[in-house]
């Protein structure tokens, strides 16, 4: 055999190899679905009343602790059970939540550029603590209910 034979058997040997692989990695990666940033279980660590709140402190105080379980399937809000959740994500800038939710944001702790709201709705009806987030990846979370600003923090 020439030198050009084996060249030829070579590449035609290892281009089935290196497409096999490429096919492997291009449906792997179309197939997993990496889960949404706020999926997963959040624990209740602060509350923040800044202005006119439906709650008493004690009873904001009474939430401290609980936690908020988010999957694509089903959640758990403070031992509530949300089935067949929709939830609908959007950015928006951190003065929008100045305005929306009438608190300073810097007293929240948001970063200037935009914060993801996400609001929860379940098909056995309105939730109570848990359906309305606000985040910003890497820094705080929230979750507004009646008013009052219960820091979350997400655990591993």
């Amino acid at each position: 055999m020439n030198i050009l034979s084996h060249f030829k058997r070579f590449w035609r040997f290892h281009g089935l190899i290196a497409g096999a692989i490429s096919v492997s990695v291009l449906t792997l990666g179309c197939a997993v679905k990496d889960p949404a940033f706020f999926e997963g279980t959040w624990v209740v660590t602060e509350a923040y009343q800044p202005g006119i709140s439906a709650q008493s402190e004690s009873e904001a105080d009474e939430m401290l602790g609980s936690s908020l379980v988010y999957r694509s399937d089903g959640a758990h809000l403070n031992q509530q059970a949300c089935l067949s959740p929709e939830y609908s994500e959007k950015k928006i800038d951190v003065a929008e939540v100045a305005l929306s939710f009438k608190i300073d944001s810097d007293l929240l702790g948001f970063d200037d550029g935009k914060v993801t709201q996400v609001e929860l709705v379940c098909e056995n009806g309105a939730q109570e603590l848990g359906s309305v987030l606000l985040y910003q990846e890497h820094s705080v979370a929230y979750t507004v209910f009646d008013g009052t600003f219960f820091r979350i923090e997400k655990t591993l």
